[in-house]
């Protein structure tokens, strides 16, 4: 697809660039849209590209030790990813996919990735303060996964999920309740531990199926049970 004018000064990396240094850097990228599901890049690929989402959005994937996904992140319009494989030269270390249709990237090869850090050490101190959250985040993510059962892993994916019901005082809800096998991912579970999960907590009065989302009937009990294996 063709360049689309502007579109960089949408992207946090790019702040405060001037727009003819920007139109030079878009210059440089290559365009593609996605749709949703479809992959930018599997693991292990020998690619060096840095991405810039523009439109839609990308989530990224790893396997666990009995090859199921765990998402470790999604990556929103104005943001960006594969940087690590830039810096080093080494292959990728996680899947991507598109989460949204027409999802817009921009793609810059990594040399010249390297060089504009170079010219510019403010993206180079923003690139490095975003590999510091990386790292924080992926702490956390590895800590969850090992401490905490598959159950209580849903369970948090269900109070990461809830707010606040408009129609209801102090009630919460999920109105779009993500599929299974999407839950299941940021859980690093399966999709019938997720479905049994959800079926105990309606059978156990803590939930409530609606149409296309759940009803949290009990909330600090589902809390309680988050925090503690068997709290139930």
């Amino acid at each position: 697809m063709d360049v689309v004018d502007g579109a960089l000064s949408r992207v946090s990396l790019f702040a405060d660039l001037a727009a003819d240094v920007l139109r030079g850097i878009e210059g440089r990228c290559t365009w593609q849209r996605f749709a949703s599901g479809e992959q930018v890049f599997d693991k292990e690929s020998d690619t060096l590209d840095v991405y810039f989402v523009i439109e839609g959005a990308v989530r990224i994937l790893n396997t666990a030790g009995d090859d199921r996904e765990v998402a470790l992140a999604d990556v929103l319009a104005g943001n960006y990813f594969g940087e690590l494989a830039a810096i080093d030269g080494m292959k990728r270390s996680a899947r991507v996919v598109a989460t949204r249709d027409d999802t817009v990237l921009a793609s810059l090869d990594g040399p010249s990735f390297l060089a504009l850090m170079r010219d510019h050490p403010e993206i180079a101190l923003r690139v490095l303060e975003r590999l510091t959250r990386i790292v924080r985040n992926l702490d956390s993510r590895v800590s969850q996964l090992t401490t905490q059962s598959e159950q209580q892993r849903i369970w948090g994916e269900l109070l990461r999920l809830a707010e606040p019901d408009p129609a209801k005082v102090e009630s919460w809800h999920i109105p779009d309740l993500p599929n299974h096998k999407e839950i299941a991912a940021w859980a690093g579970t399966s999709r019938e531990q997720v479905a049994q999960a959800i079926g105990e907590l309606a059978r156990d009065g803590i939930v409530r199926r609606k149409t296309m989302g759940l009803t949290i009937c009990d909330l600090p009990r589902l809390q309680l049970m988050a925090r503690t294996q068997g709290a139930a």
